[in-house]
């Protein structure tokens, strides 16, 4: 991959300030177990679970005014028109909106219009798609810019267990769109008008900010093939750590399971399912999805690869580009139509990665899917997958 490549690394980097300690968890209702494919990583089971950001978090997250709007940079008042007026709405709701006051364009050539209820409920499911596409585009619709995804677009599953009022269900479900390979929500400012006071509506928020991660099992006994395990699972003895953990499991007579966690390196094992914490934090940075797969293998985090030019370097120089089939720890950019890599996680075992989705401090890092990856940053028009492979000194 040539180095211009890999200019957008800067998009998971954004400043932080908040801190987290704990993290809520919930089992998925629907906690049915499910298999890996057969492969040299052995055999896997994993369960669903949810996690919500505590309110350690949520007191200091700033809730959005209850007022839907939808921002334009740089484009002139009659493009709005025409937009709109595409989108389906009539030229009374069109002259509406554009000459509402408030939407006059601002020092920063932002014109920002104010849709009602109504207004934004009249969209097809089509239009919504295109609507949420052109907002996305702009940082200031921060909820279309990084939508809330729906786990396999099924609503009442991901909003199992929150205490939510059915008007509100009803609304989310009318609201939810597919864009890409997921489902998304992104109009949370237009249900929070429904809530009763500060309180409810941080309840509500912390229930929509769930996310979806897995808790996976290795099972092990003395009849599976314990060299290709330990090969596998140290990088072919590259990184040996986890090796007590699995021969002692493979030990305990009648077989037993190991959870996933205690097979990663030391770095991604104290930090799965957690979010950021102080120490993390004192870079001044939030650590991001490339900071994460970059330092998969190291002992320490080195948070100079939160500098741009650092962490593609290192790629370059570290790392080789490689073709199916994937071993633990390889990484997994996710490149857009230019080639700019603006994802990335790291494999572990048929369809399972270790991940930072986000780019800021209510996502945490968490065992996952590699398909729910592929929900979340699959909006990105003929995006491709790339896989890079840690090219180790001799004796490292």
């Amino acid at each position: 991959m040539s180095r211009p490549s890999f200019h957008r690394f800067l998009l998971c980097f954004l400043p932080a300030f908040l801190v987290l300690f704990s993290v809520t968890l919930a089992r998925a209702d629907n906690d049915a177990v499910m298999h890996c494919q057969p492969g040299p990583w052995g055999r896997i089971d994993y369960s669903y679970i949810y996690l919500s950001p505590p309110d350690s978090i949520l007191d200091n997250y700033p809730l959005p005014s209850p007022v839907s709007r939808w921002c334009f940079t740089d484009r002139s008042q009659d493009w709005v028109r025409i937009f709109l007026a595409n989108l389906g709405y009539d030229t009374a709701t069109v002259n509406r909106l554009v000459n509402d006051p408030r939407s006059l364009p601002d020092e920063e050539n932002v014109i920002t219009l104010y849709p009602s209820e109504a207004d934004v409920l009249a969209l097809s499911d089509a239009n919504r798609v295109v609507l949420a596409t052109e907002l996305s585009k702009y940082v200031e619709n921060p909820y279309y810019h990084d939508p809330i995804c729906v786990p396999d677009g099924n609503v009442t599953e991901w909003l199992r267990g929150v205490d939510l009022p059915p008007n509100v269900i009803d609304l989310i479900h009318k609201l939810t769109y597919k864009n890409g390979d997921g489902y998304f929500f992104s109009d949370l400012r237009l249900i929070l008008k429904y809530a009763s006071s500060d309180t409810e509506a941080r309840h509500w928020v912390k229930g929509l900010l769930r996310v979806r991660a897995v808790v996976a099992n290795l099972r092990v006994d003395q009849t599976d093939d314990l060299d290709g395990l330990r090969r596998y699972w140290s990088a072919d003895y590259h990184r040996p750590d986890s090796l007590p953990m699995l021969n002692a499991a493979a030990e305990i007579s009648g077989g037993s399971q190991l959870d996933l966690t205690h097979l990663l390196p030391p770095l991604p094992r104290r930090l799965a399912y957690s979010y950021t914490s102080p120490d993390i934090e004192r870079s001044g940075q939030t650590p991001n999805c490339h900071w994460t797969s970059l330092n998969f293998f190291n002992y320490t985090r080195q948070n100079i690869l939160l500098d741009l030019k650092l962490a593609t370097s290192q790629v370059l120089d570290d790392y080789t580009p490689i073709s199916a089939p994937y071993t633990f720890g390889d990484i997994l950019f996710f490149l857009d139509e230019d080639g700019n890599a603006y994802h990335s996680c790291v494999y572990l075992a048929d369809n399972l990665v270790f991940t930072k989705n986000g780019e800021n401090e209510i996502m945490p890092w968490l065992v996952t899917r590699l398909d729910d990856v592929k929900q979340l940053y699959g909006r990105e028009p003929n995006y491709k997958i790339q896989v890079y492979r840690r090219k180790w000194p001799e004796g490292g």
